[in-house]
């Protein structure tokens, strides 16, 4: 009698290669011959893992297969004399000719094996596949029907069904195969009775069941939907990803340099707190979905990092200012290309358990990182213009059935946000560098880059200057107006044309940061393209005058000023009680409060005071400093031996001499594992094998064991008609049994 091993044996260099391209853990560890290999390839979790990898159209085969190899014996013929492919297209509603090359798909993977009567599932497939887990109901032989009309006809009747009826039966294909009997008065309730009275549901007390033949024929169609046709207007992605693309990073560029002027701290569980989230939405004036996504982009990116200091806090890094010099393209490409091999999914839904603040590791979900480039690929396949969430969802469940994430759509829909804020997708079509990172998320050569850098406008070097204090930039400014703009002035408003507003906080800040007031008004002279306006260089030499007129120094800190007045007024004033102002010379105060508090404090009532160091040198402002980049694991794709080569090794294995037993046949070492799922093959065959077992000083000896039952470890059977238990850890390894063996007196 043949089994899975003797086929897998049995199979030439090229049907072995085909297999391990289908199936590539079973060359990791290489194995150590083809008895090793055929045992691997038996395992449930290698099984599984086969099974789980199927589309939906192998799928609803392979369970037809296993339907009807339940019902009816073997399943398939060879797939070259179409023995059972009219069944099994017959039961899935399929092509004859892609029946045919399904299960040929799946015999090439072990999935099916050929018997002496046809190809028949492996009994590990088959114990994968189990109703329950498949979600299938009873057929309608087990429920002794008489069917009439033929399974066939009865099947036919499928495409008279309203769109009623078939909501019905496509909820109960994929959420199980019982449901309770609805009110008859209703719609669903005569949908279902309906459904009864033609044969398609089964009615047993006050439950509905679907039988697995009509279950397959829906997933069938589901497998293989109409294209939708493409949507007009699609052509336009490219140019409405452009400006997604200079959105997200002048949007990165306000947030980074909110954060570093914020500096909020890190939480002692890690993070980001909430209420800095939403302090960080409401200076940048984002939504706080899109700050949470920019700040993992960035952080993705190593813009941002935890400094690991005493009270530690987030802080820009050392690539950030790298980041900020160079042009758009290559900015958006350093953000993109972090985040397709990401495992951070701060958009994908979760339970409240499964969630994290930003930055934290809560938001780490490891499936996310071949969601995320399947669900790219997805879109490319899908006519332009739809490769909207319903679409692409749909699409996911034909690719990976058993593999679909919960709330599927909530997921796909955050995913596809992601990408259309990256400028992958817009208007529900893949734009160009979307399909370039589809093909390679590496994108070795830099075309994506190009693709993007092809499409945005030339940066603008000049500001439109304004009586009433803005600066209008109408384009993606260059990097040297960006940052001229960004520390004297506040962003209004974004857009085609982004406004800045020039305030006494921008231009204290630019001050702070070491700008003299002259060279201040000569450097946005430059930028301007319609020269400095009277208010503006008013408003720079005004806030220029009374900018440091007040010291702050460390007592823990003290505020000094030659206008003892102007102290007076300030130690009296209600909105500073907290700093416990002080009062130890005419010219000088101090406080309990940290320099920096009393900084702001003192700023937030308006005044304009300046930091300056013990040796009473005014200080630049508080320090910009950077700190190194994580480090990030790469992300390493393993690749597997070249299948040739495991090939050759199998076959130089095969001839090479082993220990022999009675017949002339070794017993191969495997490991626990495998031997497992040889012994539950020979024990649902009720064949002998013969089985390496060592004793416990380690010597080894061969015995012809019938096996009857494999759990807990260990194996049940006899050995010359007596019961014999062998502990699945001394067995180092099962060999299959001959029946010129059975007459072998060394047995």
């Amino acid at each position: 009698m043949r089994s899975l091993a003797e086929d897998i044996r049995s199979r030439t260099d090229e049907e072995l290669v085909r297999l391990l391209l289908a199936r590539p853990d079973l060359a990791r560890p290489r194995p150590t011959d083809l008895t090793a290999l055929a045992a691997r390839a038996a395992t449930q979790a290698s099984t599984t893992r086969a099974v789980d990898h199927l589309d939906l159209r192998h799928l609803v085969v392979l369970q037809s297969c296993v339907a009807l190899d339940g019902d009816a014996g073997p399943a398939a013929g060879p797939p070259d004399d179409g023995v059972a492919v009219p069944g099994v297209s017959a039961l899935t509603g399929l092509d004859p000719e892609l029946v045919a090359t399904l299960i040929g798909d799946l015999h090439d993977q072990a999935l099916l094996w050929r018997s002496a009567t046809g190809l028949v599932p492996a009994r590990t497939a088959s114990e994968v596949l189990t109703p329950d887990v498949a979600s299938l109901g009873p057929s309608l032989q087990a429920h002794q029907r008489a069917l009439e009309p033929a399974t066939a006809a009865l099947l036919g009747q499928l495409d008279e069904l309203s769109t009623e009826e078939l909501t019905v039966l496509r909820r109960l294909a994929w959420q199980g195969p019982s449901a309770r009997t609805p009110d008859p008065a209703t719609r669903a309730g005569r949908a279902v009775a309906d459904l009864v009275a033609r044969g398609l549901l089964l009615d047993t007390s006050g439950t509905v069941t679907l039988p697995r033949e009509v279950a397959l024929r829906i997933r069938a169609g589901l497998a293989d939907p109409p294209a939708p046709e493409p949507s007009k207007g699609a052509e336009h992605a490219d140019r409405v990803a452009a400006g997604a693309v200079s959105e997200l990073v002048a949007d990165v560029d306000e947030l980074l340099r909110q954060v570093d002027r914020l500096r909020p701290r890190v939480l002692r569980s890690g993070g980001l707190a909430v209420r800095d989230l939403r302090e960080l939405s409401s200076r940048t004036g984002l939504d706080q979905e899109r700050t949470l996504l920019l700040l993992e982009l960035a952080g993705e990116a190593g813009l941002l990092a935890d400094d690991h200091a005493t009270e530690p806090a987030w802080r820009l890094t050392t690539l950030a200012d790298e980041w900020h010099e160079r042009e758009d393209a290559a900015r958006w490409h350093d953000l993109a290309l972090p985040w397709l091999v990401s495992l951070r999914a701060p958009l994908v839904p979760g339970g409240e358990e499964s969630r994290g603040n930003a930055l934290s590791d809560g938001l780490s979900w490891p499936p996310v990182r071949a969601l995320r480039l399947e669900v790219l690929r997805l879109a490319v396949e899908l006519p332009a213009g739809r490769a909207d969430a319903a679409q692409v969802t749909d699409a996911l469940r034909r690719s990976r059935p058993r593999r679909l994430p919960r709330e599927a759509d909530e997921v796909v829909r955050a995913l596809l946000v992601e990408h259309t804020a990256l400028g992958l997708l817009a208007l529900d079509a893949v734009t160009t560098a979307g399909r370039l990172l589809a093909a390679d998320p590496q994108d070795p050569g830099g075309r994506a880059r190009e693709a993007v850098a092809e499409l945005l406008p030339a940066p603008v070097t000049e500001a439109l200057l304004q009586a009433d204090l803005t600066a209008v930039v109408p384009g993606v400014p260059a990097p040297a107006l960006a940052d001229l703009l960004r520390r004297s002035a506040t962003l209004e408003s974004r857009g085609g044309a982004a406004v800045f507003r020039f305030t006494e906080d921008s231009i204290r800040g630019a001050l702070d940061g070491g700008w003299v007031a002259e060279d201040l008004l000569e450097a946005i002279g430059r930028a301007s393209a319609t020269g400095v306006p009277q208010p503006l260089q008013y408003l720079v030499r005004d806030v220029a005058r009374r900018h440091g007129t007040l010291r702050v120094g460390a007592v823990a800190s003290y505020l000094r000023s030659d206008d003892p007045a102007h102290l007076e007024s300030l130690a009296r004033h209600r909105e500073l009680g907290h700093l416990q102002l002080r009062q130890i010379a005419p010219t000088v105060l101090v406080s309990p409060a940290s320099a920096a508090v009393l900084l702001e404090s003192v700023r937030e009532v308006g005044a304009s005071p300046v930091l300056e160091s013990g040796g009473g040198v005014v200080s630049s402002g508080p320090s910009r400093r950077r700190v190194p980049p994580p480090r990030r694991r790469g992300v390493t794709d393993v690749e597997p031996d070249a299948p040739g080569e495991v090939v050759t090794a199998l076959r130089a294995a095969e001839d090479r001499p082993r220990r022999e037993t009675g017949t002339g046949r070794s017993v191969p070492a495997l490991d626990p594992v495998s031997s497992a799922a040889l012994l539950r093959e020979a024990a649902a065959d009720r064949l002998p094998v013969w089985v390496g077992v060592t004793d416990a000083v380690g010597s080894t000896s061969r015995l012809l064991f019938h096996p009857r039952q494999v759990e807990g470890g260990r194996v049940h059977g006899e050995v010359d008609g007596s019961p014999r238990t062998l502990s699945l850890h001394r067995i180092t390894g099962v060999g299959d049994v001959s029946p010129e063996s059975l007459d072998d007196p060394r047995g």
